[in-house]
């Protein structure tokens, strides 16, 4: 009841706090030279989301998902976990049935030609489990994708990073030449000056993507707000829109690299604070700021020197 009673009374100055904290990080922070506008969007793609979890691919790409879907591009999503791990009332048979229920408004609403659920156990996906490889491998070789999104690879949750990992392996089984692949944004921000593509919102396409968090119903400890808060602030990275989304566009290589040097650096998800509320923005952005600022200038490096080859 105190904590209860505690949260109403600090909401509306966290909320305030939050707005001051954002504008002023997104307003003066380095940008990354050379970084494009919606060069994602083009004729005849082939479109592959890799999401751990249903609503990850709306918190990190939803109005960029509806850009495809205005091109008519050919969309497909493929969802790792089977999302059992979302806090509920509910049994954990029934928020998986509940969240692949969310799973199919999804595909309604994106327009997906389809969707695969390959129902890994939420919050322990493992890419080492050659199954589960093998898989993605099966999925990549049916949809021939020429454009891959999926969770950057510095994160503060398991499942988002080992989403990613899997998908490296795969796709050094598949398809080693592969260069596009764009690395989106979910519960740890990105440091703005490793952002080398954006998708632009306008208002009418911000609320659009606003209007999807509707449908989530089993995430009800989450704060979608906060989600809408940072697009809103992203828009200061390229100055213009209403709203942004980022992304860390590479080629597998490149990507290989961005892993193995985080995984010297002795990288782990939990060294971060994942973003779910107002309530933890801030921790979110500070946890352990001077040891993300290390693994993200490890990335720029990496990035800056596999651009230069190409």
């Amino acid at each position: 009841m105190f904590k209860k009673l505690t949260k109403i009374m600090l909401k509306y100055p966290i909320r305030f706090i939050n707005h001051i904290y954002t504008y002023f990080y997104y307003k003066n922070n380095n940008v990354r030279e050379g970084y494009k506008i919606d060069d994602m969007i083009g004729e005849g793609e082939r479109v592959l989301v890799f999401s751990p979890h249903v609503d990850d691919e709306t918190i990190g790409l939803g109005a960029t998902l509806l850009k495809h879907k205005e091109a008519d591009n050919q969309r497909v999503l493929v969802y790792l976990t089977d999302g059992g791990g979302s806090t509920s009332n509910l049994s954990r048979e029934d928020v998986i049935k509940e969240r692949k229920e969310e799973g199919g408004k999804v595909k309604d609403i994106y327009g997906f030609r389809e969707v695969y659920f390959l129902d890994e156990a939420d919050g322990a996906l493992d890419s080492e489990k050659q199954e589960l490889i093998t898989k993605i491998v099966n999925i990549l070789d049916k949809e021939q994708p020429t454009i891959i999104y999926t969770p950057f690879l510095l994160d503060g949750h398991r499942d988002h990073i080992e989403t990613t990992r899997s998908v490296i392996k795969a796709l050094e089984i598949w398809g080693k030449d592969f260069d596009i692949i764009y690395m989106y944004e979910v519960n740890c921000p990105i440091t703005p000056i490793l952002v080398n593509s954006l998708s632009i919102m306008d208002e009418s396409l911000y609320n659009k993507k606003g209007e999807v968090y509707h449908i989530f119903d089993s995430q009800w400890a989450m704060d979608f707000s906060v989600f809408r808060l940072l697009d809103r602030r992203k828009r200061f990275i390229a100055k213009s829109g209403y709203g942004a989304e980022v992304f860390v566009k590479t080629d597998l290589n490149t990507l290989i690299e961005i892993e193995r040097e985080l995984k010297v650096e002795g990288f782990r998800p939990e060294q971060f604070r994942q973003l779910s509320s107002h309530y933890n923005l801030l921790f979110s952005f500070k946890t352990n700021k001077d040891l993300k600022k290390r693994y993200s200038d490890k990335i720029d490096r990496v990035l800056t020197k596999g651009f230069a080859k190409q």
